[in-house]
């Protein structure tokens, strides 16, 4: 169950420059030793995972590793989680949308995803957005997370392990947004060739993040929830991350939406002083 909501939770939030990489270098500043900022995809078959030799590297020069969130969650924070992610009070999918909206969704989930009506009654208990991750991961069949190899290779190097944020915070920022634009964000998702999320992986695997940015910008997200999802969250960062470089050498590990455009973590990196440069 940890493994299923943080890889979820992961995808939930981050479904998502002219040069074609997702690792960077950051030096300069005083910093003693260079550290890393890696862009990744929370989920992806299993058959496109790679970890590359340069990436290994990396990671294997760091000190410790940091993650958008600590994947290592106490039983506490799970049954948290657990149960932010279902609607209140017994509502389901039915209860916060159109019955046009309600049974498109309904039957997508059983004649596409051949779920049983009582595996779909229990799952349209979901948050919208939860929903939509747990469609999309079944679309994908077997697969793998960047944040969770990441977690054993740190495990296997003995490096200290921290985030960015919790978890609850992350799941605070998904509550605030109306079941409406949630539904919005979940309509997209109901097609049987997963084309939304392919075409993400698509840009990823040619670590375009030009065109990763594009996407998220196209999205079907209100302004104001971008600049919550995406914009504030970079600048929030970047304190937190000028200190975790200061003395130890880290590897960084956030999803590539967040290094893209004016307001991507790469740039406000080199905004606040740091030299920032390719990995190839």
């Amino acid at each position: 169950m940890k493994k299923q909501f943080t890889t979820v939770i992961f995808f939930a939030l981050t479904t998502i420059s002219l040069q074609a990489q997702l690792l960077y270098k950051v030096e300069g500043k005083n910093l003693k030793e260079p550290s890393y900022v890696y862009g990744t995809i929370h989920i992806m078959p299993k058959k496109e995972f790679v970890i590359s030799e340069s990436i290994k590297a990396a990671f294997k020069s760091c000190n410790q590793l940091v993650m958008e969130i600590d994947l290592n969650t106490d039983l506490k924070t799970q049954i948290e989680i657990a149960q932010s992610s279902m609607l209140p009070e017994g509502k389901t999918i039915a209860d916060i949308t159109t019955k046009e909206n309600s049974e498109r969704i309904r039957k997508f989930c059983i004649d596409s995803l051949n779920w049983k009506e009582s595996k779909y009654n229990k799952m349209s208990r979901f948050r919208p957005f939860f929903l939509s991750s747990l469609i999309v991961n079944e679309l994908i069949g077997k697969s793998k997370s960047y944040e969770i190899e990441f977690k054993k290779l740190a495990k296997k190097n003995k490096m200290h392990v921290t985030g960015l944020e919790t978890i609850q915070f992350q799941m605070k920022l998904m509550n605030e947004v109306s079941d409406e634009e949630h539904i919005k964000m979940l309509l997209p998702s109901l097609t049987k060739d997963n084309s939304e999320f392919n075409k993400l992986l698509s840009a990823y695997l040619k670590e375009d993040l030009d065109l990763l940015g594009t996407l998220m910008n196209n999205a079907e997200l209100s302004p104001e929830f971008y600049s919550k999802l995406i914009v504030n969250r970079n600048q929030m960062w970047i304190p937190i991350i000028s200190e975790l470089i200061q003395n130890k050498s880290t590897f960084i590990a956030v999803g590539a939406a967040h290094l893209a455009g004016n307001e991507g973590v790469l740039n406000l990196l080199r905004r606040a002083g740091y030299s920032v440069t390719v990995v190839k």
